[in-house]
This record gives structure tokens, C-alpha cells and sequence, in this order.
């Protein structure tokens, strides 16, 4: 099935972009299972996923939500799987009633799901190329830019970059000339501009307009384990730090910033509207502004992304306590010596096993009996948070 997107950047060419190699593992969490979204998304076809949830398709009719929607926070794997559980009895009906063959998925297949369903929501909705050429006006752009029948004086024709489709370029494009425009500006008593939420999404789809016959250039695959070692040479650590024990000047950019950029083009945004605070310090600490290839960026964004799939360790004696409260115990037992006296597996054995990928896969292969069987006994349908299914985790993975 051809799917057109509506996203700013077509999805292939965002992979290549932006890279999905999640073989970045964390200190704190070491049973998650990376994935391969390219595989991903043919699960998501192949599957018949497709046929009930939407992907930014034009005009579809669809009966669940579209899954390449941007989220206002980040869903880590814990996150999806948690959501896939609140969801699936309404899933499981929905596709009875279109007479959907169900099909079981093993733990590969999951993670590479996973990976996929992760990443489209990094890109960001579709600009609006009106807005965009508004924004370049109300922010001034134009005072030194060329572009179309505008004439600037001072910087580069944006026309240049109408090629350039991916954000990631945007950002290595701004940030090496930032010092430039920064002093440029404070000579012309020009005040730095702050962009909005959708503004580089907007000034990419109205730059696009000025595109020659060239094709869009996109870029190599980022690694996010090169990134972390990027973030730290090229003095970012300095002032940011990534793990939640470290304390740093900057703001911290590891999973417990909430507020992190959830797509590229907020992402790319960020780092522009805080470059002359940056700036500032590290002229303040006698650090230079490092040069930053269109490679260095895609890998150290890949690490600042990607980090946000893993969850933090969870808490052993919450879980167990979830195990109770959501009633799991009336089917399953974590008793090593319980003898199989339930109906449902003895998760004693799985202790050391489990991660949201395992908990995702086998809700989906075995959830539609175990609904039925809570149904016989009249037991409702729990919902989990997030945090609750990280707790459970722990609790499985370390046992009585």
C-alpha cells in the first residue's frame, strides 16, 4: 500500500535523516529491546495495523487514531506499551467487527513496531508556507535575507537551503553561522528573534516554494551511541548533562527534562532561541563554539532523541503492590514453589525476562483469552500509567 504523508518530511527520507539505530543501551535500564523502524513500518502494513489507524494519509477514513500524530510529551517504550494495554480491548473489538484476521507478533517484530511508532512522531505536522513567509517578515529574516522578490543585504538567499527538507540541516545551518548573525545583529542594535512552536516547520514548507529541479538532499543515518560521544568532545557536557545524578549550568537533557522538543523542527527552534544565552556562558567560561558538521548534528540530535526511548528503573515493592491492586493475582502466580495452582502462566519464570516489549508482545498474543477469562470472572479491564508498567517490570524481573 502507498501511503502519501502529511508530514513535512516524507518518511523514508526522515529515516535516512534522522537515523534509527537504537543500539544505545541505558546504565540505568538494561532489559529494553531496541528495533529497526524501516522493518517497523512493513510490520505495520504487512500486520494490517494500517487498516484501522491512520499515518498522516490524506482524505483515509479512519476508525483509530492516527498514530503519526506529534504527542505534546515523549512516549518512551514503557509509555507505548502502556497505551497499547489501555487500548487493546478496544483494538481486539474494533477488528472483530471488520472481520481483521488477528495476527500474533513475536518480540522482534514488536520492537521494530515499537522503533517505527516512536519515531514518525519526531517529525513535525505540515508547515504552513503562508505562516512561514510571515514569520520570516515579523521576525526580521527578512532585513538581511534574500528570497524570492525580497532583497536582504547582509545574509545568504534562503533559496539555498529550498533543498534542504529535513530540520537536522536546518540546525547544523543555523548553528554554524549563529555567532555570525548574532554579531551582525548586536551591530545593527537588532534584537535575536524567538521562534515559536511550528515556526521552522512554517519557514521550511514556504522556503520549499524556491526548490530548483534538484532533488532534496537528506542525510546519513545518525548513530546515537557516536552522538553521546560527540556531546561530550565537542564540549557540550560542559554545560549540559544527560544523566539525572549529574548537576550542570545548563539545563539538563536527559529523560527528566519533560519539556524536551518533542519533533526536529521544536527541536531546531530550541537550540536557536537559546543560542545567545549559550553564547554568553561560553564566552563567560572561555569555550569555543564548536564547529558542527551535518553528521555531528544527526548523531548527537539521534542521542538526545533516543535516550528518550528508554525508561528509568523501576521501583520493586510499587510493583508488587500494582500485582495486587490490578488483580493480576487472581490469575498469576510469581511464586517459584506455587505449583501452577492458577490459570494463568507462573511469572516466576520470568523473572530477569521482562521488558515493555516483552509485556507488549505478549499482551497482544495472549490478551484476547485473557480478556475472556477476566470477563468469566467478572474481573474489569485495568488501565496502567506509564510508571505502573515500570514498576510491574521490576517486580517481574526481580521476584519474591
Amino acid at each position: 500500500m502507498e501511503v502519501k504523508f502529511k508530514k513535512t518530511v516524507v518518511f523514508f527520507g526522515a529515516l535516512l535523516a534522522f537515523g534509527l539505530n537504537l543500539h544505545l543501551a541505558s546504565a540505568e535500564n538494561k532489559y529494553l529491546v531496541p528495533g529497526d523502524a524501516r522493518k517497523g513500518w512493513q510490520i505495520f502494513s504487512e500486520k494490517g495495523c494500517i487498516q484501522c489507524h491512520g499515518m498522516g494519509e490524506k482524505g483515509k477514513i479512519i476508525i483509530a487514531p492516527d498514530l503519526s500524530k506529534t504527542l505534546p510529551v515523549h512516549l518512551s517504550s514503557g509509555g507505548l506499551a502502556a497505551a497499547m494495554w489501555n487500548h487493546a480491548p478496544e483494538m481486539w473489538e474494533k477488528m472483530s467487527a471488520k472481520w481483521i484476521k488477528f495476527q500474533q507478533l513475536n518480540e522482534t517484530e514488536m520492537s521494530d513496531l515499537f522503533a517505527f511508532l516512536y519515531f514518525i512522531r519526531y517529525l513535525d505536522e505540515p508547515g504552513d508556507p503562508l505562516k512561514g513567509k510571515e514569520v520570516l517578515k515579523a521576525k526580521g529574516c527578512m532585513e538581511c535575507h534574500s528570497i524570492g522578490e525580497k532583497r536582504g543585504k547582509i545574509g545568504p538567499d534562503l533559496a539555498m537551503w529550498a533543498e534542504f527538507t529535513n530540520p537536522i540541516l536546518w540546525v547544523q545551518m543555523m548553528w554554524n553561522h549563529a555567532q555570525k548573525m548574532k554579531t551582525a545583529m548586536d551591530r545593527g542594535a537588532i534584537a535575536w528573534p524567538k521562534l515559536e512552536r511550528s515556526d521552522i516547520a512554517d519557514i521550511i514548507a514556504y522556503v520549499r516554494n524556491f526548490k530548483s529541479s534538484r532533488e532534496s538532499v537528506f542525510l546519513a543515518t545518525g548513530d546515537p551511541e557516536e552522538g553521546k560521544r560527540l556531546f561530550s568532545q565537542k564540549s557540550c557536557t560542559q554545560c549540559h548533562a544527560t544523566e539525572s545524578s549529574v548537576k550542570s549550568k545548563g539545563p539538563n537533557l536527559g529523560i527528566q527534562k519533560k519539556d524536551f522538543p518533542p519533533t526536529l523542527g521544536q527541536f531546531a527552534g530550541l537550540m536557536w532561541n537559546h543560542f545567545p544565552e549559550m553564547l554568553s556562558e561560553m564566552q563567560r567560561e572561555n569555550i569555543k563554539v564548536p564547529e558542527l558538521s551535518a553528521k555531528d548534528i544527526a548523531n548527537i540530535t539521534a542521542y538526545l532523541f533516543s535516550i528518550r526511548y528508554f525508561d528509568p528503573a523501576g521501583d520493586k515493592a510499587a510493583g508488587k503492590k500494582i500485582f495486587q491492586e490490578k488483580r493480576c493475582n487472581v490469575c498469576h502466580d510469581i511464586q517459584k514453589d506455587s505449583a501452577g495452582k492458577k490459570e494463568g502462566p507462573d511469572l516466576a519464570k520470568l523473572k530477569g525476562m521482562v521488558s515493555p516489549i516483552y509485556m507488549a508482545t505478549a499482551l497482544w498474543n495472549h490478551g484476547p483469552k485473557m480478556i475472556g477469562n477476566m470477563k468469566e470472572k467478572n474481573i474489569k479491564w485495568q488501565r496502567i500509567t506509564d510508571k505502573e508498567l515500570i514498576n510491574l517490570i521490576e517486580y517481574f524481573n526481580k521476584g519474591e
